[in-house]
């Protein structure tokens, strides 16, 4: 039994167990901030991309209108009825 009480560390000082208990919060409190800086960095990218499909959205809508426009100087829409035709 001497053996046995003799290998068990004494019961930590209340000063230890708060070193302890400050090293625990620092680590909890890394863990946050990295979990938050993800977030952030997941946010940012997502309005990042938003923004880049929404201009390249734009800028397709652009030349198809403007092909509308070149198509509509050369040829007539279909259901419009031609001046060559109106002669007829």
């Amino acid at each position: 039994m001497e053996a046995a009480n003799q290998t068990e560390s004494p019961p930590p000082t209340p000063e230890q167990l708060l070193k302890l208990l400050d090293l625990q919060l620092a680590q909890e409190r890394s863990k946050r901030e990295r979990k938050s800086r993800n977030r952030a960095t997941f946010l940012v990218t997502g309005i990042f991309f938003i923004i880049i499909a929404g201009a390249i959205s734009l800028l397709v809508a652009q030349q198809l209108l403007a092909d509308l426009h070149d198509r509509g100087a050369e040829q007539p829409l279909a259901g419009e009825v031609s001046e060559e035709r109106e002669k007829f």
